[in-house]
C-alpha cells in the first residue's frame, strides 16, 4: 500500500498549535494573531484530539493484517523504540532544569514519569515535562491496540463503526457530566486521564480499517471527496472559533480535547487519504513531509528546551532585550532542534535500541529494577532504624537510588547480564558477568557518596550501607537468573521430544 504522506504535515501543524497554546509562539504568533479568525491559534485542545485520531488511523494502516498473526511483543517493542528514547532525553533535560530541587522531589513522582504513567495519577499529570502527559495516553493506546485489532479481525466493518460510535457517545456523556460537575476541582483527572481519550483513538483505528477494507477500493468522485474534506475541516474550524470567541457558550469552556470532534476529524483524515487533488500534491512535498516526521521531536522536547533557553537569556546571557530575542527565535529554534534531534539523535538511538533489545530479556530487566529499588531502601532502613536518623539520610538515599536505577541497568546491558544467550550458556560466564556488574555498580555508588560527603552534601559516609546493598543485589540477581536458567533449560528439554517426533 502506498504511503499517505499528505497526512504527515498535518501532524506538524497540530504541534505548532500546541506550542502557541503553551505561549511559545513568539513573533510568529503575534503576527498571525492579527489576522482574521486568530482564535484558531489557541485551538491546541482540538489539535491534541486530532493527533489521537490520526494515531489510531495510522496504527490501523500499519498493523491491521487479518491474514497474519499479530506479533504483540514485537508491536510493543517497536512502539517503545519509536517513542521512549526522545521521551527519556526530554525527561532528563527537565531534571537538569530542576537540578537545584531534584533531590527534594518525591521518588514516586520521578518514577511515574520514567515509566510514563504520570497521567494516571491526577496530581502528577503535569509534573516535570508537562507536555509528556500525552505519552501516557499513547502508551495506553498501545497496550490496548493489539487486542482490539485481533478482535476486529473477526468483526464486520459495520459492527466496528457502530462500536466506535457507541464508545464515542458514552465517553462524551461521561466526560460532559464530569466536566460540568467536577471541573476544575478534578481537572487533573477530567482533562488528562487516558480513559477519556480512548474514543478518539478507537475512532481513528476503525476509520483506518474501513479505509483498508473498503474505502481505497471504492470509486468515489473527486467532488464527493473534496466536499467531505472541506465540510469536515470547516466544521472543526467553526467550532473552534465559536467556542473560543464565546467561552461562556459551553459549560466551563468545554474543550474538545477528549474527542468531542473525533467523528469530523476521522472524516477529514479519510477524505485527505483518498484525495488526489492539488491539495494532496502540495502536502506530499518532501520538505513538508520531513517537517511532519520531526513533529514528535519538536513536541516532546519543546518544554525543557524552551525553559532552559529562556532561563539562559534572562539569567546567564548579557543581553539587553532577552524577551525580544526569545520571541524572534523560539519557533525557528524548535524546528531546527526538531530536525537535528530526529535525524541525528532519534533515528540512531532507535537503531541502537532495536539491536540492544533483541538481546535483552525484558521481564528480567523489570525484575532487576524492582530489586535495585528494594535494595536501596532496605539497606538504608537496616542501617538507620531510628526514624529521625533514617530521615536525615533521605537525600543520600535518593542520590544512590537514582544512580543505581540508571547505572545498574546500563552496567547490566554492558556486561550482558540480561542477555538470554549468556544466561543459558556457560555457568561460569554468567556468574562472572553478574558479579562484575554488581560490584562495579557498588564501587561507583560508593565513590559518588564519598564525593558528596567530602564536599558537604552529606553528613556521614556509611560504608555498611553499600556492603548491604551489594550483598542484596548480588544475591537476588543471582537467584532470579538461576531460576530463569532452570526454567529455560527445562523448557528446552520438554520441547526436544516433540521436535524430534
Amino acid at each position: 500500500m502506498k504511503r499517505l504522506d499528505q497526512l504527515t504535515f498535518t501532524r506538524f501543524l497540530m504541534i505548532i498549535l500546541v506550542l502557541f497554546y503553551h505561549d511559545d509562539g513568539g513573533v510568529i504568533f503575534d503576527f498571525l494573531s492579527q489576522l482574521p479568525f486568530s482564535e484558531l491559534l489557541r485551538s491546541a485542545p482540538t489539535a491534541v484530539s486530532y493527533l489521537y485520531v490520526l494515531s489510531g488511523f495510522v496504527m490501523a494502516l500499519v498493523y491491521f493484517r487479518p491474514n497474519e498473526k499479530f506479533d504483540i511483543a514485537g508491536y510493543w517493542r517497536a512502539r517503545v523504540i519509536r517513542i521512549y528514547p526522545l521521551y527519556l532525553i526530554a525527561f532528563l533535560l527537565t531534571c537538569y532544569f530542576y537540578a537545584d530541587s531534584i533531590l527534594r522531589i518525591k521518588p514516586q513522582k520521578i518514577l511515574a514519569n520514567i515509566f510514563v504513567v504520570q497521567a494516571w495519577i491526577p496530581s502528577y499529570s503535569q509534573s516535570f515535562n508537562y507536555a509528556s502527559w500525552s505519552m501516557t495516553v499513547e502508551f495506553f493506546f498501545y497496550a490496548i491496540f493489539p487486542f482490539f485489532t485481533i478482535w476486529a479481525y473477526k468483526q464486520s466493518t459495520k459492527k466496528l463503526i457502530s462500536f466506535s460510535i457507541v464508545l464515542w457517545v458514552i465517553s462524551q456523556l461521561i466526560h460532559h457530566i464530569f466536566w460540568i460537575r467536577y471541573f476544575p476541582e478534578n481537572q487533573g483527572f477530567i482533562v488528562y486521564s487516558p480513559v477519556f481519550h480512548l474514543n478518539s483513538f478507537i475512532m481513528g483505528v476503525v476509520g483506518g480499517i474501513w479505509y483498508l477494507r473498503e474505502g481505497r477500493h471504492q470509486s468515489i468522485s473527486v467532488r464527493t471527496i473534496f466536499s467531505t474534506l472541506l465540510f469536515s475541516a470547516l466544521f472543526v474550524i467553526v467550532y473552534c472559533i465559536v467556542s473560543i470567541r464565546n467561552p461562556t457558550l459551553f459549560p466551563n469552556d468545554l474543550q474538545p480535547m477528549a474527542g468531542l470532534l473525533a467523528p469530523f476529524m476521522i472524516l477529514f483524515i479519510i477524505s485527505l487519504s483518498l484525495d488526489e487533488s492539488r491539495v494532496s500534491n502540495i502536502l506530499n512535498h518532501p520538505a513538508l513531509v520531513t517537517l511532519g516526521e520531526t513533529s514528535y521531536a519538536i513536541y516532546i522536547l519543546h518544554v525543557p528546551i524552551v525553559w532552559l533557553f529562556e532561563r539562559y537569556l534572562h539569567t546567564t546571557a548579557s543581553i539587553s532585550n532577552p524577551q525580544q530575542i526569545f520571541d524572534a527565535s523560539v519557533i525557528p529554534m524548535m524546528i531546527g532542534i526538531g530536525l537535528l534531534a530526529h535525524f541525528f539523535v532519534d533515528q540512531p538511538l532507535r537503531n541502537w535500541l532495536k539491536k540492544t533489545l533483541q538481546k535483552i530479556n525484558i521481564p528480567l530487566l523489570l525484575l532487576d529494577l524492582v530489586i535495585v529499588t528494594a535494595s536501596v531502601y532496605i539497606s538504608f532502613r537496616l542501617r538507620f532504624d531510628h526514624p529521625r536518623e533514617f530521615a536525615s539520610y533521605q537525600t543520600m538515599m535518593r542520590v544512590i537510588f537514582y544512580s543505581a536505577f540508571f547505572l545498574r541497568t546500563a552496567l547490566s546491558v554492558y556486561f550482558n547480564t540480561l542477555n538470554t544467550a549468556v544466561l543459558t550458556g556457560n555457568l561460569t560466564q554468567m556468574l562472572r558477568s553478574v558479579f562484575i556488574s554488581v560490584t562495579t555498580g557498588t564501587i561507583i555508588f560508593s565513590v559518588i557518596a564519598y564525593i558528596g560527603f567530602s564536599i558537604g552534601w552529606f553528613e556521614n559516609f556509611p560504608r555498611s550501607v553499600f556492603l548491604m546493598d551489594w550483598a542484596i543485589v548480588l544475591s537476588l540477581s543471582l537467584l532470579t537468573r538461576f531460576l530463569y536458567r532452570a526454567w529455560m533449560l527445562r523448557s528446552q528439554k520438554v520441547l526436544l521430544p516433540s521436535s524430534s517426533s
